[in-house]
């Protein structure tokens, strides 16, 4: 995909993530009344094998949800490890958390940050995407070739909760196709 945004075209999307992501922020903090900080969203296109290498570590559990409609593609979530019986406490999970416990609670707040992100995202910009439910993803066991792009638009921030070892990633990913369509509404809304 020859597709690159421009300068002001990538200020405008980093403006409108800023916000989206900090609707995820606020509804996890109301959820579990504690502070989280959020880390400027990163805009980059990869290829299939620089996505895959976000994936070479064990620090974090993952979550892979689709969408589809207007736009196309998958929200990942990065939960981190360290932290988890942090987050489950605050979310009112008995502890220590088991494996039915934890993967509940993983795909509840991967559900919780990423609806948010791509309801924020997707509304600010006209945009329709029905999100689907999450599933546990173990990206060990796939080859870069697998995945369903060969290079992909990637918009990521991170969530911070204050006081604690936790901390996840958002990571939204966009297909070629998808990344026209929102080049196309970016323009709209820079005419404006």
């Amino acid at each position: 995909m020859s597709t690159l945004l421009s300068e002001l075209q990538r200020d405008a999307l980093q403006e409108l993530m800023n916000i989206s992501m900090g609707q995820a922020a606020n509804a996890l903090a109301r959820l579990i009344e504690a502070k989280i900080t959020l880390s400027i969203p990163k805009i980059v296109m990869v290829s299939a094998y620089e996505f895959q290498q976000m994936f070479v570590t064990d620090q974090y559990w993952f979550t892979r949800q689709s969408f589809l409609g207007s736009v196309k593609g998958e929200v990942l979530t990065l939960l981190a490890r360290a932290g988890t019986e942090a987050i489950g406490e605050l979310m009112d999970y008995v502890l220590p958390l088991d494996d039915r416990s934890r993967k509940e609670l993983l795909l509840e707040l991967a559900n919780i940050l990423a609806g948010a992100c791509l309801n924020g995202f997707s509304s600010q910009l006209a945009l329709h995407a029905k999100l689907s439910m999450p599933t546990i993803f173990q990206p060990d066991t796939r080859q870069a070739e697998s995945f369903r792009w060969s290079s992909t638009l990637l918009l990521e921030v991170e969530f911070q909760l204050e006081g604690t070892a936790f901390d996840s990633r958002i990571v939204i990913c966009l297909e070629g196709g998808s990344v026209e369509v929102l080049i196309g509404k970016l323009n709209e809304l820079l005419e404006d």
